[in-house]
């Protein structure tokens, strides 16, 4: 039996399917824009089986934002996040920035308006795990990692059975070109942790965010460790500068946002993140 399969329908999405001999869990279900795609590849794989969860990464909308018609599509599915995000996604502004970004992606992508179906009440937990809970799929189990930093309710996966270690964007997003774009939106300190704790799970395979398995990133948690100290130090530059927040952003999409990143964001999200890593790069952090 193959155990993973990469569903992601853009690269911008999400969607990486593990199926065990009982019961299958999609990581996140990705963007609206590209949801009738994503189904098309989960239904591929299960090859008529059920989709029994969606374990979410962090509660963001290009992870997680399709959830209405998953929900639709398959009704006995389990949604499974911490308490925090369990308690982010019954928030109103929470469900509001989901879909006008949801809203934003689909013009963007030239799909025009959101497909019909979509509704803020599907943003909830079925169930909430913490870390080193174990999710039995048979013959393979899914660990979960609280990895935060890039959000608090961050979580990775590793499947010890194939030493599968599937990430979350704590680390930092690599991009096509190599590169790791460092995005801690709420810790710094909490991400060197994160990363930390995904070097010592014993994994043999990595799988990213955005991209699934990739080969070749023996060295991965060096360079994204690099990257986010990096970025940090850029961060604190601008500070001892006396640069406003105008300016600081300004600096910050000149310094990251690469021709690919801009392909997996609108820049709202974009310049929404920046914000947020701004703001948590303090001296002390």
């Amino acid at each position: 039996m193959t155990h993973y399969h990469n569903c992601i329908a853009h690269n911008s999405s999400e969607g990486q399917l593990l199926i065990g001999e009982t019961a299958a869990a999609l990581i996140d279900c990705g963007m609206v824009f590209c949801v009738e795609q994503t189904i098309a590849n989960v239904e591929k794989a299960l090859n008529g089986r059920d989709l029994d969860y969606i374990l979410m990464s962090h509660t963001h909308y290009d992870h997680i934002g399709a959830l209405p018609y998953f929900r639709k599509r398959y009704p006995n599915l389990k949604t499974a996040t911490t308490e925090t995000g369990a308690a982010v996604l019954l928030k109103d502004t929470p469900r509001r920035l989901f879909r006008e970004l949801s809203a934003a992606a689909a013009h963007a992508m030239g799909n025009g308006e959101l497909p019909d179906g979509y509704s803020d009440d599907a943003f909830y937990a079925d169930m909430t795990v913490k870390d080193r809970d174990s999710i039995e799929l048979g013959g393979i189990s899914v660990t979960i990692l609280e990895t935060p930093g890039h959000t608090r309710d961050a979580l990775s996966f590793f499947v010890p059975e194939i030493k599968l270690l599937l990430l979350c964007e704590t680390p930092g997003v690599l991009m096509p070109d190599g590169e790791i774009y460092p995005c801690y939106l709420t810790s710094y300190e909490d991400t060197l942790n994160s990363i930390a704790k995904c070097r010592k799970t014993g994994y043999e395979t990595l799988a990213f965010p955005h991209r699934g398995i990739l080969p070749g990133e023996s060295d991965y948690f060096d360079r994204a460790e690099a990257a986010n100290i990096a970025c940090r130090e850029f961060v604190l530059g601008l500070r001892e500068r006396g640069a406003d927040e105008g300016e600081m952003l300004n600096a910050f999409f000149e310094r990251y946002a690469s021709e690919d990143l801009m392909t997996y964001q609108p820049k709202e999200a974009f310049y929404a993140n920046a914000r947020a890593t701004i703001n948590c790069t303090t001296p002390s952090s």
